[in-house]
């Protein structure tokens, strides 16, 4: 697929897709697979990679010299982010939720390594982060600078065309393996960008395949919206209306998020566990790791075997560190 926007590189190759065959066989499912995007190469990579190679395009073609983005003070985007943009030679500010940063461990830890310039916001919400990078924007032009400002989780139009080529890149590994297209494909579901730009490069392909997205965050009409909304501006950005919603077929489910949002489950972290045994690959307990307990639950209850399923791995992986406490009394 020709890229639609100006792209600065992030990514040297493919990332793996692989079988999970011991968990397959554990599970009584005939072809389990995982897409590991956690393997791209940036501060131990993620899915946002993926989406920052176009928005940091857009930035650099913009003539800009900041990026100014947010999040949680754990977030992976803003690790990510600031690891990507000193690649590009930018200067990063991360608007943190909340009035205090918390223990510097995990992602922010992480974070003042790279030498991001910090700042604890007292606000809260996507949009409330929104309006205080705005601020900071603002302040920062002031003095002399050009800022660009990349929403939270990197969920915009333009950044979730990253998932478009990734969607590409997967139908491309599975040809070249001989592999039919996937029944199902589970993903974590957060700001729901990936899902997005996932939907709409199946949309584009008419491969049929079927969507099941696990939040992590909000509950699933909310998630859906949200969803639907990213889609529609991905397809606005591309000019294909037509690729511009979840499938009928598709799933989202809201009951493995457990206690609240950036909180390890119980489930969970069995589910973590149970992977790391059975192949030797680590998810995280906010994200991956909740995305996994929805797809194990949602495998033991079918009565269809024969499905082919991929889980799609984005990451997290600094949270088993930041999280250890929980973990540890597994």
């Amino acid at each position: 697929m020709k890229n639609a926007f100006p792209r600065y590189p992030l990514l040297s190759g493919d990332t793996p897709l692989m079988p999970l065959a011991n968990l397959g066989a554990e599970l009584g499912v005939a072809s389990l697979w995982i897409k590991r995007d956690d393997m791209t190469e940036l501060a131990f990579g993620g899915n946002k990679l993926r989406k920052l190679e176009y928005l940091l395009g857009q930035a650099l073609d913009e003539g800009c010299d900041l990026v100014i983005t947010g999040g949680s003070p754990q977030s992976n985007h803003a690790r990510l982010t600031v690891a990507a943009a000193n690649k590009a030679g930018l200067e990063t500010w991360l608007c943190f939720a909340g009035n205090r940063l918390g223990d510097v461990q995990g992602n922010l830890l992480l974070d003042q390594l790279l030498g991001a310039k910090l700042f604890a916001t007292g606000a809260y919400g996507s949009d409330g982060l929104l309006a205080v990078m705005r601020e900071k924007a603002f302040a920062a032009e002031r003095l002399g600078r050009k800022p660009f400002i990349i929403p939270v989780g990197g969920s915009t139009g333009r950044g979730d065309y990253g998932y478009v080529t990734a969607w590409y890149e997967l139908e491309r590994q599975r040809q070249q393996q001989k592999l039919p297209p996937f029944d199902e494909i589970y993903v974590a579901v957060g700001t729901g960008g990936t899902l997005a730009g996932l939907a709409v490069g199946r949309n584009l392909t008419q491969t049929p395949t079927r969507f099941r997205g696990i939040s992590v965050w909000q509950e699933r009409e909310q998630t859906e919206q949200e969803v639907n909304r990213f889609m529609r501006q991905l397809c606005k950005e591309i000019n294909h209306p037509a690729a511009s919603g979840l499938a009928p077929a598709d799933a989202l489910f809201d009951q493995y998020i457990g206690r609240k949002y950036g909180s390890p489950s119980p489930a969970g972290n069995e589910a973590i566990r149970k992977l790391a045994r059975a192949e030797g690959i680590l998810v995280d307990p906010i994200y991956t790791g909740k995305a996994l307990a929805g797809m194990l639950d949602q495998l033991a209850k079918t009565a269809d075997k024969s499905k082919r399923v991929l889980f799609w791995h984005t990451g997290g992986t600094p949270a088993l560190f930041t999280h250890a406490s929980s973990l540890a009394r597994m």
